[in-house]
């Protein structure tokens, strides 16, 4: 797999520009039913917020899509996602760290536990044979009792950030974000090991037998994954002007795969579908809909919907269906 080439030509982005279009104009004209139309409307959320849900949808988007190319279905973002939310909390609440650090010192623990949470999913599966989608998913349900018992209340002080700190801030997260997406794609097209990445991509058993440590790739895959994600869940905790972070009809963290499925796997498919999903979420129309219960899970199933044409033609070649889903790389004699 190459970032920014999709196999079948056009067809899977055209559909994917079908739905969004659906789900963005139908989201606004429900919204028109319900209330009055008002142009001056769309200008006034549209501050600093998009550049900090787009970064965090990119970082998201990031946290799928790297793994992805390693052949590893990083469906333990949610538990990543967590990880991060929940250690942030703990260092705000940390009276020992001065104000002024708290901000940065929670995104960075965020990141750590992200990436602890994604090592862990690799080693349940090293040691115990567990698969990594199903570790990753109860992971992630374990941890959602953990991140509710630690959230603040609706009264509970907020991070005591300044809207133009949380500007500068979303603007160096979306600037880190943009340059991790870059370097990426730079390392898969012209390193030996983004070269040793595809190859783990398309056919773990070749790479073993190439001598490439293909636990090795996968877990670095994950760790950097989980770490985005983290981030992301430091970022929610820390930015609460934004609050279009919450309208996601899904968990949060799982719109990284509809970020990834969206932008078809690619690095500037990501971060289009980072910056529209960003629009639409503030857009002043949006919470309308999705309030409503049917309408919230009609607004939920077009944002899977690509996943059945999108996933097949991103997923790495394998040779065959069972090889995405077996526990080890070794074939048994």
């Amino acid at each position: 797999m190459i970032p920014g080439r999709v196999r079948a030509g056009w067809l899977p982005i055209l559909a994917n520009a079908a739905t969004f279009a659906l789900l963005a104009v139908g989201t606004q004209l429900l919204a028109r039913q319900s209330s009055p139309w008002n142009p001056a409307a769309w200008s006034a959320p549209w501050t600093g917020d998009v550049v900090l849900v787009t970064a965090g949808l990119l970082f998201l988007g990031l946290g799928f899509m790297m793994p992805l190319h390693a052949g590893v279905m990083n469906l333990a973002i949610y538990a990543e996602f967590l990880a991060g939310f929940a250690v942030a909390i703990e260092v705000m609440r940390t009276p020992g760290i001065d104000p002024t650090a708290r901000a940065g010192l929670a995104l960075l623990a965020g990141a750590g536990a992200g990436a602890l949470a994604g090592v862990v999913v690799l080693w349940l599966k090293w040691r115990f044979a567990v698969h990594e989608v199903l570790s990753g998913v109860l992971l992630g349900g374990a941890l959602v009792p953990l991140a509710a018992a630690l959230a603040p209340g609706p009264g509970a002080p907020g991070p005591g950030l300044t809207q133009h700190a949380l500007l500068t801030g979303g603007i160096l997260l979306l600037a880190l974000a943009l340059l991790v997406a870059f370097a990426f794609a730079h390392y898969l097209r012209a390193s030996a090991h983004g070269f040793h990445l595809r190859i783990v991509g398309s056919n773990p058993l070749a790479a073993v037998a190439a001598g490439v440590d293909v636990d090795l790739v996968q877990l670095w895959m994950l760790a950097v994954g989980g770490a985005c994600a983290g981030i992301t869940g430091a970022l929610v905790l820390l930015a609460q002007p934004s609050p279009a972070l919450e309208r996601w009809p899904l968990p949060l963290a799982f719109a990284g795969i509809t970020v990834a499925t969206y932008g078809l796997g690619s690095v500037r498919g990501v971060i289009a579908a980072s910056l529209l999903f960003a629009l639409w979420l503030l857009a002043p129309g949006t919470p309308v809909p999705l309030e409503d219960p049917a309408w919230g899970t009609a607004a939920a199933a077009l944002l899977v919907l690509p996943a059945l044409w999108t996933l097949p033609r991103i997923l790495p070649d394998q040779g065959a269906p069972r090889a995405l889903w077996r526990t080890r790389h070794r074939e048994p004699y």
